[in-house]
């Protein structure tokens, strides 16, 4: 799956008033009417049962610019993710990455069993967007796809 090129994300969920998030490319959407998308997460890993227990997350795509980020929620300590970064808040709460290209804040509407991951699937309550070049992934190195006009 290295080979397929995608779009860096960061997922974030607010539980119990503190702040998790991780780099993902697993997003897709799912519905247009309502509006949909999903999520796919490993179990083990530390924002899983958060999402699960909050019931709602935020997916931020992340720009160009924006790979120290994507680097920062891929790694290091959990705690110290947030540390440093912009971040606006949507009405649910959660955390958006100031500056990313686009944000969808969710409820959670429904989650599946896929081998090691669970699929959350979310239900769009708020999203916004702007212009710009989003961050690729391929291949496992961080790309500029070259989008521009």
């Amino acid at each position: 799956m290295r080979h397929v090129p995608t779009g860096v994300t960061v997922i974030t969920t607010l539980h119990d008033g503190l702040d998790a998030g991780f780099t993902a490319n697993a997003f897709a959407s799912v519905s247009a009417d309502p509006p949909m998308l999903l999520i796919c997460v490993n179990r083990s890993a530390s924002s899983h049962g958060l999402i699960s227990a909050s019931g709602v997350f935020c997916v931020s795509l992340l720009a160009l610019e924006q790979q120290a980020i994507a680097e920062k929620f891929a790694g290091g300590d959990p705690k110290e993710r947030f540390s440093g970064v912009a971040l606006e808040r949507g009405p649910l709460g959660t955390a958006i990455i100031a500056g990313s290209l686009a944000h969808f804040e969710c409820r959670l509407a429904e989650e599946h069993s896929a081998g090691t991951h669970t699929i959350f699937i979310g239900e769009v309550v708020a999203c916004d967007s702007r212009s710009g070049e989003p961050l690729g992934y391929y291949h496992r190195t961080y790309r500029d796809f070259g989008l521009s006009a």
